[in-house]
């Protein structure tokens, strides 16, 4: 299993993708996705739920993390949209159990 982090999906309702980039290194890559802001958070608009699979996939493949808690957090998020059938696959999951106290896990 993946013991670094490079980035993870901080928040992912609604039609906005927020990432919180924990290794500089990353960046390129998730401006080549659309993201942008003040560092470290990043942000991306997506259309709808197909472009939010497709999101959550090219996020995925660069080793983003997406956070796991309470309420359409990111993890439930990627949970769902694979249920409907818009991805498929396992995705890294992070869960705090403490400031900067954190465990990776694919779900």
């Amino acid at each position: 299993m993946q013991t670094s982090l490079c980035a993870y999906v901080q928040q992912a309702d609604g039609n906005t993708v927020q990432v919180v980039l924990v290794d500089a290194t990353a960046q390129p890559a998730l401006g080549a996705l659309g993201f942008q802001g003040v560092l470290p958070i990043l942000h991306a608009c997506v259309a709808d739920d197909a472009a939010k699979a497709r999101m959550f996939v090219a996020l995925r493949d660069l080793g983003v993390a997406f956070s796991a808690g309470r309420e359409w957090c990111p993890a439930e998020v990627f949970a769902w949209l694979r249920e409907r059938g818009l991805l498929e696959g396992a995705y890294l999951r992070i869960a705090w159990t403490g400031p900067q106290q954190f465990q990776l896990t694919r779900a």
